[in-house]
């Protein structure tokens, strides 16, 4: 289960779950925006518009749902979520915020696709949000 572009699931699916005791374990990838729309957008030399998600604590939803659920917010939780949602018998869920400002690269990177980030990061300096651009490149390029 992703925010966008991954696989998308259904309430009706995620009842079937409970109801079938499947033992599916779901990953969300909680970046709170649309990254894959977001990104096109860039790579066309565009503002991002729209693409801001108010998602809800999708661990309280898999538990109303009558499955596990845990979120994870700090990289230090991970490992022993992993560990826990792992061992759980039925389905579970597990809500994992990640960095919005992560890329998530296309295979090849064209040339066209450079420029035009470019392009974006120009657009996004002159409206203000140089944060944004300065953000991006620390995420991506940068070595931690």
């Amino acid at each position: 289960m992703c925010g966008d572009g991954g696989m998308t699931m259904l309430m009706g699916d995620l009842l079937t779950l409970r109801q079938e005791k499947l033992p599916l374990k779901l990953v969300v990838f909680n970046n709170s925006t649309l990254g894959f729309v977001e990104i096109e957008q860039k790579v066309e030399g565009l503002l991002d518009s729209y693409t801001k998600l108010e998602n809800p604590h999708f661990d309280k939803l898999a538990e109303a749902l009558g499955f596990w659920g845990r979120r994870v917010e700090q990289d230090h939780e991970l490992e022993g979520a992993i560990a826990e949602w792992l061992a759980q018998d039925g389905p579970a869920l597990l809500d994992v915020k990640v960095n919005p400002m992560e890329l998530v690269m296309p295979p090849k990177v064209e040339a066209g696709q450079v420029a035009s980030t470019a392009m974006y990061s120009t657009k996004a300096v002159l409206d203000g949000r140089m944060e944004d651009v300065v953000d991006l490149v620390k995420s991506n390029f940068l070595k931690r």
